[in-house]
C-alpha cells in the first residue's frame, strides 16, 4: 500500500509557478508591510524601556581629579610675584575666568 505522489516535470512547475506570478506584487506587499510593522513594534518597545540601576551604574563615567604638580604651582606662584606682566595675567583670569 505504497502510495506514491506524482512528480511534477519542470513544465508543470513553471506553469503553476506562473499561474502565482500576477499576484507576486501583493505577496511582496505583504511582506514588507510584515516586516516594517515589525520594526516599528519593537522601536515603541525598546522607545518606553527604562534602563536598569546595574546598566546605569556600568556605563557612568566618573570623573578623575586632575593631578597638579606643586612645582609648577610654586614656579607659578614665585613667576607671579616676579612679573607683572603675570601679575596682570592672573588678575585678569580671576576676575573672568572664560575668557
Amino acid at each position: 500500500m505504497n502510495k506514491d505522489k506524482p512528480k511534477l516535470s519542470l513544465q508543470q512547475l513553471t506553469t503553476e509557478v506562473s499561474k502565482y506570478r500576477k499576484y507576486l506584487w501583493v505577496f511582496v506587499l505583504v511582506f514588507f508591510i510584515v516586516v516594517y510593522s515589525y520594526v516599528i513594534l519593537s522601536i515603541q518597545s525598546f522607545k518606553n524601556e527604562q534602563p536598569s540601576q546595574s546598566q546605569i551604574s556600568s556605563n557612568l563615567k566618573t570623573t578623575s581629579v586632575p593631578v597638579i604638580n606643586q612645582n609648577v604651582v610654586n614656579q607659578l606662584e614665585s613667576m607671579k610675584n616676579n612679573s607683572v606682566s603675570v601679575t596682570a595675567l592672573f588678575n585678569q583670569s580671576r576676575q573672568n575666568p572664560f575668557q
